[in-house]
Parts: C-alpha cells; structure tokens; sequence
C-alpha cells in the first residue's frame, strides 16, 4: 500500500490525500497535485503491513517532491 502525503508551507502536519496500491497511481496524484499548487511538497509512503512497538506502521519513503 502506498500513501501520498501533501504538506503546504508552513504547515507543521502533512495531510494524507490517497492510499494506493499501485506505485505509478500514487505518483500519478502526487504530480497532479504539485502541478496544481507549486509550493506543496509530497510523499509518498510504502507501508509494509508490520508496527513498531508503539503501534504505529512502519513505513519506507518511496519519493519526495
């Protein structure tokens, strides 16, 4: 599962705009949204179905923009 993840500027928290399972629709979205609003930044996540053990999902950043 991949997991796009949008943060404006000056904003202290990204929001998650999309789970995807394929790679290429997540980037899709992501270049779509960066191309609507230049001073965005993307990432997108790889979660790999495993937790810490806090409890929170480990993740693999695939790509950032």
């Amino acid at each position: 599962m991949y997991n796009v993840y949008v943060k404006k500027k000056g904003q202290y928290n990204p929001d998650l705009m999309g789970e995807y399972s394929n790679i290429n629709d997540a980037i899709k979205l992501a270049n779509e949204l960066k191309e609507k609003d230049s001073e965005i930044s993307y990432t997108i996540e790889e979660t790999s179905g495993h937790f810490d053990s806090y409890g929170e999902p480990l993740t693999t950043v695939v790509k950032r923009g």
